[in-house]
C-alpha cells in the first residue's frame, strides 16, 4: 500500500502547496492531472522520497518515509521505486542493455541476462538492446526508460509527464506499455501529467 496523508510543501512563505490524500494498493494505478504550477513535480518528488513534506506523511508497504534517515531513504528508493521522466535519463555511453544491467547492479539485485532480454522484448526493443540511447527514436527512448524503471521489479512506479512530448500514436503506445509493465510486476503506478489525452485511460484519477 502507498498512502499519503495531509501532505503539504512550501518553497517560500508566499506559496504553500497542499495535496489530496492518496491510497493505492499493489497493482493499482492512479492518474494525477494538473496544469503547470500546481505542484505536480513537487508531489512526485515527495512520493519518491526526494523531497520531505512540510507537513503530513508518506508511507509505502508499512515503511514511513519520515522515519528513515536520508541514506535509508536513498536505499529504499533504489530498491523499491522506479521512475519514468518526460526526458529519459541514461548513461549515454552505455547500451540500453548495459543501462538496465547497471540499474540492477546499483540496487544490489542479481544481474539476470534473461530477465533483461525478456523485458526489452516486452517493450519492443529486443533488436535495439545493444544500441546506445542516442541511436533510438524518441518513442524508443521512452520505452527504454520504462524498461529501466521496472527492471528491478519495484513496488512503485512513478511517471512524470511521460507522454507530453509524444505524438498521439506514441502517446497511446507509451501509456499502454507503462500500464502493461506495472501490471506484470504487480506494482503500484502513479502517472502525473497535464496531458488530457490520458484522462480516459485510468479508472482512478485526481486533479490538482
Amino acid at each position: 500500500m502507498l498512502s499519503s496523508q495531509s501532505v503539504s510543501f512550501s518553497y517560500d512563505s508566499m506559496q504553500k502547496l497542499s495535496f489530496p490524500d492518496i491510497k493505492l494498493g499493489d497493482g493499482e494505478s492512479l492518474l494525477v492531472l494538473g496544469e503547470s504550477g500546481v505542484g505536480k513535480t513537487t508531489l512526485i518528488h515527495i512520493l519518491a522520497g526526494l523531497l520531505i513534506p512540510e507537513s503530513g506523511s508518506v508511507e509505502m508497504n508499512g515503511v514511513k518515509f519520515q522515519d528513515l534517515s536520508l541514506r535509508e531513504l536513498d536505499q529504499f528508493r533504489g530498491n523499491q521505486i522506479g521512475m519514468v521522466f518526460q526526458r529519459p535519463y541514461f548513461v549515454r555511453s552505455l547500451s540500453i542493455f548495459d543501462n538496465l544491467a547497471l540499474s540492477l547492479h546499483l540496487s544490489k539485485k542479481k544481474h539476470d541476462k534473461d530477465h533483461i532480454d525478456r523485458l526489452l522484448n516486452q517493450v519492443g526493443l529486443n533488436n535495439k538492446s545493444h544500441k546506445k540511447p542516442d541511436y533510438l527514436s524518441q518513442g524508443e527512448q521512452q520505452r527504454a526508460a520504462i524498461a529501466l524503471a521496472v527492471v528491478k521489479n519495484p513496488g512503485l512506479i512513478l511517471a512524470d509527464e511521460p507522454t507530453s512530448s509524444l505524438d498521439d500514436k506514441n502517446c497511446q503506445k507509451i501509456v499502454q506499455t507503462i500500464k502493461d509493465q506495472s501490471s506484470l510486476v504487480n506494482s503500484k503506478l502513479v502517472i502525473i501529467t497535464h496531458d488530457q489525452r490520458l484522462k480516459n485511460e485510468f479508472k482512478k484519477s485526481i486533479t490538482l
